[in-house]
């Protein structure tokens, strides 16, 4: 296994404790990429924010993880998003990486919880669906994905939506508990199909042992091993490229000016109806918690002349 520098990934690389890292790795001779990620402050920072059983916590951690990942298969400027919704105990759970690997993400329960002491996957997803979104900058172009959630894990249901929507064999593997997050994602590139028949079937040779190795990681290990401990037991006789890390941060984009956007879609009388019941108007981000309160003058500001609202006032 080498180490490769490329003068764009080094630049990303910021402060040394940044919460998570990503790493990029190639096979060499081969159209087979690898991404791995572990995230540790900046999950811990994420879930501190939300109380969910520890089962939801961990499929939380898998799918942010998972965001992560195939962020990095990207070439865009925005955000991505995965998002589960079913009929089991976790009714919605929405994970979000933007282009520059910033990551929120919340699950959502049901108000009854279901009877059950099961907490694999099919007990806590259930019957659904799974969406891949991106929203772009560019053009404020928006691609949505979705497809069945079928598989006995998170890993298995990316694979599949690979597989059915992209058309790209991909293998993943997830771990998350309550300190640290981690996944690896093996990916077979369009470029093995324009190789000559002895190479492609050398790569296609190369994709299976990888897709082996893989299935063989122990969860606990990968939620603790180093990108170079990983990439060596994936990848292990074949030669492989592994790139600097990347820093992966907990980031919220919630602000005042999203809420007041928020509220004027909302409209003038419902939110006059809000603040004649409720005094004020208070404004919750799913994400992180923090409050956003409009009061009457504030209000009167909003649908008013059109100058902007003062700053609100935080609960916290």
């Amino acid at each position: 296994m080498t180490e490769a520098h490329p003068r764009s990934e080094t630049a990303a690389t910021a402060a040394p404790d940044a919460g998570g890292a990503l790493r990029r790795c190639v096979l060499e001779h081969h159209a087979v990429r690898l991404f791995w990620v572990r995230l540790d402050r900046a999950w811990r920072e994420l879930r501190s924010l939300q109380s969910n059983p520890p089962a939801v916590d961990a499929l939380l951690g898998e799918a942010v993880s998972a965001a992560v990942l195939l962020a990095a298969t990207l070439k865009f400027q925005g955000t991505l998003g995965l998002q589960l919704q079913g009929d089991g105990l976790v009714r919605l759970l929405v994970a979000q990486c933007t282009h520059d690997f910033q990551v929120r993400g919340v699950a959502r329960l049901r108000e009854e919880p279901m009877m059950s002491d099961r907490t694999d996957f099919a007990a806590l997803i259930g019957d659904g669906r799974l969406t891949v979104s991106i929203e772009a900058e560019e053009r404020a172009a928006r691609y949505q994905g979705i497809v069945a959630l079928e598989g006995g894990n998170l890993g298995a249901c990316l694979s599949n939506y690979f597989a059915t929507s992209e058309q790209l064999p991909t293998r993943i593997a997830l771990s998350a508990d309550t300190a640290h997050a981690a996944g690896v994602l093996v990916q077979r590139m369009p470029g093995a199909q324009s190789q000559g028949e002895a190479q492609a079937a050398r790569s296609q040779q190369a994709w299976e042992d990888l897709g082996g190795n893989l299935a063989s990681l122990r969860a606990p290990w990968l939620r603790c091993a180093s990108a170079e401990q990983v990439v060596r037991q994936v990848c292990r006789e074949h030669d492989a490229r592994l790139f600097s890390p990347i820093p992966v941060r907990f980031a919220c984009r919630c602000s005042h000016a999203r809420v007041v956007a928020l509220l004027r879609a909302l409209g003038d009388r419902e939110v006059h109806d809000i603040l004649a019941e409720q005094g004020a108007v208070t404004v919750t981000c799913e994400y992180c918690g923090k409050p956003y309160r409009f009061d009457a003058i504030d209000v009167a500001r909003l649908f008013g002349d059109g100058a902007a609202p003062h700053a609100p006032r935080s609960l916290n």
